[in-house]
């Protein structure tokens, strides 16, 4: 018999998931790298404001790890960070999709992660924000397939209440 506590982490994931098997879904997050840990803190919250301020339901709160480029130097630094699962509400698939890439670009944020149909798609929130390709052009976006609970993966992933998922 499940406790309390796991019956409330698969629920959240399986929330979650359900959300996304709909479309509408988007990951977004207000940390930087090269922000204090008490920055990153009030930018997460200043963020939750920002996110119901542009007509969105309240974001569930995940944890994020994905690789950061810094805008001068280009060098690659690992993240953990605090994350927000933002669904699209009663707002139509356009607009949802446009308050999420105006919010990923106000938090200077590398890229987003958008699901507005069965695939997820990382979009670049700025030039250069995903790398180059093997031409040497700047990456716009990729299709990071969709949502897979219970796995985790080098590139990047997602946890909420000890549960992971990732894309692929």
């Amino acid at each position: 018999m499940k406790t309390f506590k796991e019956f409330l982490e698969e629920s959240s994931l399986s929330r979650i998931k359900s959300k996304s098997d709909k479309g509408g879904v988007a990951i977004i997050s207000g940390s930087r790298a090269g922000k204090s840990k008490k920055e990153n803190k009030a930018r997460a919250k200043q963020l939750d404001r920002d996110i119901k301020g542009k007509g969105l339901p309240g974001a569930t709160k995940v944890t994020g790890r994905w690789t950061e480029k810094d805008d001068k130097t280009g060098k690659e630094t690992k993240v953990k960070e605090r994350s927000h699962v933002v669904t699209s509400g009663k707002k139509g698939k356009r607009k949802f999709k446009k308050a999420v890439d105006t919010l990923a670009k106000k938090y200077g944020q590398d890229a987003k992660l958008t699901q507005i149909k069965k695939t997820g798609t990382v979009s670049a929130t700025r030039k250069g924000g995903l790398g180059k390709d093997s031409g040497g052009k700047n990456v716009k976006r990729f299709t990071a397939g969709t949502m897979k609970p219970g796995r985790s993966s080098k590139e990047g992933d997602t946890k909420i209440k000890n549960k992971t998922f990732t894309y692929g």
